[in-house]
């Protein structure tokens, strides 16, 4: 039986324990990119790196590691991206209805955030803004995002490649 088949999916999680070994680099409570296979055939874990228009991106060949029990620790995130809300979303300062768009974005710590999807008073061109400022979102409740599908052009050149968060 090949290895792949008893660990995670590879995606977006979150550190339930330290990463024996590595402690400082993956501490409980981080967001990592988990790759269930590599080139060396262990499963690599990848620290988030930078954070570009409310999106981590992680890059390098990561960290192998043999740990299985580790990998089963790690708890999966909701990639991140764009949603709507199934139901209305009431916050300190405010309350936005069912069907907003919102960009779910984290921090380093693996904490959901929501962006709210904005038109911009002064309109010199048709597009949708989103604050670099969210609202705090309990892992509890991510029950309330419905996934949706949004084109995103390609990355020109030298440009980072914003439907690509792992590379």
């Amino acid at each position: 039986m090949a290895i792949k088949s008893l660990l995670p999916d590879c995606g977006l999680y979150r550190t339930s324990k330290p990463l024996p070994e590595h402690e400082q680099d993956f501490p409980a409570g981080s967001l990592v990119y988990f790759h269930n296979h590599s080139d060396s055939g262990l499963p690599v874990v990848i620290p988030a790196d930078h954070n570009i228009m409310n999106q981590w991106h992680f890059h390098g060949g990561g960290t192998p590691f043999r740990g299985l029990s580790w990998a089963d620790s790690l708890v999966k995130m909701p990639e991140q991206g764009f949603y709507s809300l199934r139901k209305q979303l009431d916050f300190e300062g405010g309350t936005w209805p069912k069907g907003t768009l919102v960009q779910l974005g984290y921090t380093k710590t693996g904490d959901p955030i929501l962006f709210i999807g904005q038109l911009r008073a002064a309109r010199s061109e048709n597009n949708l803004w989103f604050s670099d400022r969210g609202v705090s979102l309990a892992r509890e409740r991510l029950s309330l995002l419905e996934p949706l599908g949004i084109f995103t052009e390609p990355a020109g050149e030298g440009g980072h490649d914003p439907g690509t968060t792992a590379h």
